[in-house]
């Protein structure tokens, strides 16, 4: 039986011509381009979360040793991003203090809040809830 020695054997393997090679490198590149393109128009662009930042600007301002004291809202109604205006809500039982102005009816806002501590008088304190309103 004849053996054919492997320097006699045609040397084709893994080779591919150049053109081919060129048009499939530029096929990929426009299937990626065409993928990033419609994945871009298909995610939704919500507005930015800018009431969650803010109540943790507002609550280092308000309750900077962890207990809130009413005294310090109107300074930490100034926390907010520029182009937003903030009111700030300290509330505990039935008393209520606020800070900041009121948003209009219809107006863009967002609001955030959490619980805290809130000093109500000299030795007493009391779980109280801290809310911000972010509008424009």
């Amino acid at each position: 039986m004849a053996t054919v020695s492997p320097s006699s054997a045609p040397e084709r393997r893994g080779q591919a011509s150049p053109t081919a090679a060129l048009v499939a490198v530029a096929a990929v590149g426009i299937g990626l381009s065409l993928y990033a393109t419609v994945f871009a128009g298909v995610v939704p662009t919500a507005d930015r979360d800018v009431a969650t930042p803010t109540l943790s600007a507002v609550h280092e301002a308000v309750a900077p040793a962890g207990v809130a004291g009413p005294a310090r809202l109107e300074a930490a109604a100034e926390a907010g991003p520029t182009g937003w205006s903030v009111r700030v809500e300290l509330r505990t039982g039935p008393r209520q203090w606020t800070a900041g102005t009121a948003p209009a009816p219809g107006v863009d806002r967002q609001s955030a809040g959490r619980r805290v501590p809130v000093r109500v008088s000299p030795g007493q304190v009391q779980s109280g809830w801290l809310r911000v309103v972010v509008h424009r």
